[in-house]
């Protein structure tokens, strides 16, 4: 089992679905990535990530108010 070569080494970067980890060798990632994982699993990794870009978004136009 392998990591993505682009995988970040800080363990607070927020993840690209395309970079995570799977079960299997990099080399399998593009023709058994749907095979080796529940199909739930991308698609939650995808909705994780649109709603972190949607949290993030809302940070930089929302500046928190100390009262």
């Amino acid at each position: 089992m392998a990591l993505h070569p682009n995988f970040p080494e800080s363990p607070y970067a927020i993840l690209d679905p395309a970079i995570r980890w799977f079960p299997a060798d990099e080399a399998l990632r593009e023709s058994s990535m749907d095979k080796l994982m529940p199909p739930l699993v991308p698609q939650l990794r995808k909705k994780v990530k649109e709603w972190q870009n949607s949290k993030s978004s809302s940070k930089k136009r929302k500046p928190h108010s100390s009262t």
